[in-house]
């Protein structure tokens, strides 16, 4: 009876095109968060299928959802391991931006909902690529692991860190092979600054910089909603929404806009701290920071500040006196100084997406993907290259920059992936805690992860499980 009842809402909620604040007036006048958790809990149900065993001479059969958006890379991703993987689904809301994989892989089956896919599909699908906007990446990597499917997900895995822990948990129920699609954690960039620092390269950890150039897109308070306009023909709006609550269809937000707004997108952090992050915290094992202060722009109900700076502390064996502190900026903000690194550097508007690790001894510096690995001085570097470079203990990527190979091997293979959701997602969690404090500026908030909690701040907890715009409009 409560995997039946979790069928039911789960469907109705997404064929009211998402919209919770009314489907739960009108319909069974329950709050959204409790919508939400029993919503979920077909995926945890104990008859959750076993992945398909790959045998020696098969292959993995992928299904790829929104392949025509940021999926492009996926779908040549998929299409370039032919030897082990058929790319058997093709899914996406918007017909013409999926054109191209259309054309370019005319067999593959087409859909525009993963439900309808995974449902007449279920028996010639083993894994699926979730290459959605953000706000669904939740409830279609759950359907698929209900399904049994293996899953890959791009960054951000989730949107809320309740849909996190809740990945986490489904994933590993129902034993699927997983993996994010941060593809720096493939490149080198963080197993070098892990033998740097353990050789002593770098001495004592003090901070960890980091700035990026985005947003790019429209985003801030004074970020108005649009009016609505006529949905195009090619496009199945209603199932775009999915989860989201209700709002006419606007060609200013799709199909790139969405980013900034609240009900969609997780701003900057979403974009590009999945990347910048993922050096010094598996580096450094960082984990979650005891607490942290996010200073911000303005921002409204509907749409994140535009300007973010904010300043993490972590207790950490490497780092001076055991504490580290991590600084992140973006909206074209950036430090003042760091130490070795020249301020001419620090003016030039070109360098708009950098990474650096200062230590007592030197500064560690690199990309936002992990590729580039040197020291900020010159001249520490050409010494250090005299006296050699540390030992490469920690075995590196057979796929640079393409994780989706990776994952495809694991599903076959059995190996573990290497941004698997075990990881991925208290990752993923970690960089949420920064949404969070944008929308609660120049307080220091300080997170209890065994609760999922902020200590004295209710206000933060409800965003905890939620970002949603729930203004009155929306209601009956």
């Amino acid at each position: 009876m409560r995997k039946k009842l979790a069928v039911l809402l789960f469907h109705l909620m997404l064929e009211n095109g998402g919209n919770i604040a009314m489907f739960t007036r009108r319909k069974f006048l329950l709050n959204s968060a409790l919508l939400g958790s029993a919503a979920m809990f077909l995926p945890g149900c104990a008859s959750t299928p076993k992945p398909r065993k790959i045998g020696a001479n098969e292959k993995l059969n992928v299904a790829v959802v929104g392949p025509g958006g940021r999926g492009s890379a996926t779908v040549s991703a998929v299409g370039s391991h032919a030897e082990n993987a058929n790319l058997v689904a093709l899914c996406d809301v918007d017909d013409n931006r999926a054109t191209e994989a259309y054309k370019k892989y005319p067999k593959a089956k087409k859909f525009r909902d993963y439900r309808v896919m995974l449902d007449k599909m279920d028996r010639d699908i083993d894994a699926v690529a979730v290459c959605t906007p953000d706000h669904m990446h939740y409830p279609i990597c759950a359907w698929a692991i209900a399904k049994g499917k293996h899953v890959f997900c791009e960054k951000p895995l989730t949107r809320t860190i309740w849909e996190a822990r809740e990945l986490k948990r489904l994933a590993k129920e129902a034993g699927v092979t997983t993996q994010m699609g941060n593809q720096g954690h493939t490149y080198d960039g963080w197993k070098d600054l892990r033998e740097w620092v353990e050789a002593g390269v770098l001495g004592e950890i003090e901070d960890i910089w980091m700035w990026t150039n985005r947003p790019v897109w429209p985003q801030g308070g004074d970020l108005k909603k649009p009016a609505g306009e006529p949905v195009p023909s090619t496009l199945d709006y209603k199932t775009w929404l999915g989860v989201a609550p209700y709002q006419p269809y606007s060609k200013n937000i799709l199909p790139f806009n969405w980013r900034g707004i609240r009900n969609y997108g997780t701003g900057s952090a979403g974009d590009m701290a999945c990347h910048f992050f993922d050096t010094p915290y598996s580096a450094l094992d960082l984990g979650f920071p005891v607490s942290f202060t996010v200073k911000s722009s303005s921002f409204s109900d509907y749409s994140y500040p535009d300007k973010t700076s904010m300043v993490m502390n972590f207790d950490n064996k490497l780092g001076v006196n055991g504490k580290i502190r991590l600084h992140w900026f973006d909206g074209k903000l950036r430090p003042d100084a760091i130490k070795r690194v020249d301020d001419s550097f620090l003016k030039d508007p070109r360098n708009s997406n950098c990474l650096f690790v200062v230590g007592t001894k030197a500064t560690f510096t690199g990309t936002h993907y992990g590729t580039e690995s040197r020291l900020s001085s010159r001249e520490q570097m050409i010494e250090l290259k005299k006296s050699g470079l540390p030992e490469k203990k920690y075995p590196r990527s057979k796929h640079p920059g393409l994780p989706q190979l990776g994952w495809i091997d694991s599903c076959i293979d059995g190996s573990v992936s290497e941004s698997n959701f075990d990881y991925a997602c208290p990752f993923t969690e970690m960089v949420l805690l920064s949404m969070v404090g944008a929308l609660m500026p120049e307080r220091e908030l300080k997170y209890n992860p065994e609760k999922m909690s902020f200590e004295s701040c209710p206000e933060a907890d409800r965003l905890v499980s939620s970002l949603y715009d729930y203004n009155t409009e929306y209601l009956p």
